[in-house]
């Protein structure tokens, strides 16, 4: 399948903010995710770019990153989910690691966004996240005028932390605006277009690589020459 591509403009208690881009590819049993922000202006200057691969069917997650680079440097936080070990493992360097065990499906931020999309007007109650259980409240529907034109939405809450998701009533079910709460404002991520392209660069598969064993090819045997 193609990669959905969405993109959005950011604002900060209503000023400019800078600009994010979520991709979605679907391959097989697994979902990948990227979703990549730049910001500017009143949240200063940063890239955070987040990957994510689930399932594609109950969207629990399989590995999750966070990549922040800012003026100081990067920070690099990675989540794996080990069903068949029993461990989740976060890692925010070689030497900062740390083991839980791995009781219930949780889902990623990337992946929980792709779960709201998928409830067609429904709650949800109880979703595993780590650390929290996270419930899910359909507020209502509401008519929103975005880039794409008037589109009727689905008002999610998200509880704890109170982000608003709508979500388009129209297939695909794209997100069409985001609110999520900060310290001192809201910040909104608000529809700019959907498109697509061929392939999203492979997320996590080098570790499937790896686990392969290599095939060893067959020597050819040399022919004797008759005398």
């Amino acid at each position: 399948m193609s990669v959905e591509v969405v993109s959005y403009r950011l604002t900060y208690r209503g000023r400019p903010a800078g600009t994010q881009v979520i991709k979605t590819e679907v391959a097989g049993k697994v979902r990948r995710m990227e979703a990549r922000a730049a910001f500017q202006g009143p949240l200063g200057n940063a890239t955070v770019v987040l990957r994510s691969r689930s399932s594609a069917q109950h969207h629990h997650s399989l590995r999750f990153t966070e990549e922040t680079q800012e003026r100081e440097g990067k920070r690099v936080f990675e989540v794996q989910f080990d069903a068949a070990s029993g461990l989740v493992r976060a890692t925010t360097g070689p030497k900062d690691v740390a083991t839980a065990p791995y009781i219930r499906p949780y889902r990623d931020p990337l992946s929980l966004l792709e779960q709201v999309r998928t409830l067609g007007g429904e709650s949800v109650h109880g979703v595993a996240m780590l650390g929290k259980d996270v419930t899910v409240l359909l507020v209502g529907e509401v008519e929103l005028t975005t880039a794409l034109g008037e589109r009727r939405a689905w008002a999610y809450r998200v509880h704890p932390g109170g982000s608003l998701v709508y979500v388009d009533m129209q297939a695909p079910h794209a997100i069409l605006k985001l609110t999520q709460r900060l310290a001192e404002g809201y910040l909104d991520s608000l529809i700019v277009s959907i498109a697509s392209e061929p392939r999203l660069e492979g997320f996590g598969d080098e570790d499937q690589k790896q686990g392969q064993p290599k095939r060893r090819g067959r020597r050819r045997q040399r022919r004797r020459r008759r005398s």
